[in-house]
């Protein structure tokens, strides 16, 4: 509100330094500072969880490293209370889709998917364990320490819903 003119926060550094994080806490901070917590705060939030699982990765600096570049455009009422968000990503490591160093994991999604989907719902898609493909396992990295993949797919669900993503849509992203 200071000064009614439009900001800018660049989060920038090298990996590990904590960009995800921070934006994280500065989205925490907008939504709890803007007088109000509405439904379009809770998705500005929620969406963060499905960005990090399609977009981050372990890799041997950083257990939750972004892969992409973001862009988040904020709009605020003239009273301070967030109105609406864009999200862009950009600049996908693409690469990390086909290969692995040592002790690195593809995209957590893959992960997470097959380890918190159930027995029926992954047969229902023909999949089977992570184990079993050898996109994800050319790193020798099926876990992460201090995550639980089951536990991360429920709260992309969870964000999904918030996020109003029809039945029919998650089956078409999973698919």
């Amino acid at each position: 509100k200071r000064g009614q003119r439009d900001q800018c926060i660049i989060i920038s550094g090298e990996s590990g330094a904590g960009k995800t994080e921070s934006t994280k806490l500065i989205l925490n901070f907008l939504a709890a500072t803007s007088g109000q917590h509405s439904w379009i705060e809770q998705q500005i939030i929620q969406a963060n969880p499905i960005m990090e699982a399609f977009g981050n990765a372990k890799t041997i600096r950083n257990d939750n490293s972004s892969r992409f570049g973001k862009y988040i455009d904020i709009h605020f009422t003239k009273s301070g209370i967030i109105e609406g968000a864009k999200i862009e990503q950009y600049l996908l490591e693409k690469s990390r889709i086909v290969g692995q160093a040592e002790d690195e994991r593809n995209y957590h999604i893959f992960y997470r998917m097959l380890s918190g989907m159930s027995k029926e719902e992954k047969g229902r898609l023909q999949l089977t364990d992570a184990s079993n493909y050898s996109y994800l396992i050319q790193g020798n990295c099926l876990t992460c320490p201090g995550m639980n993949d089951a536990a991360e797919f429920a709260l992309i669900r969870d964000a999904m819903k918030i996020l109003m993503f029809s039945e029919d849509e998650q089956w078409n992203i999973w698919e």
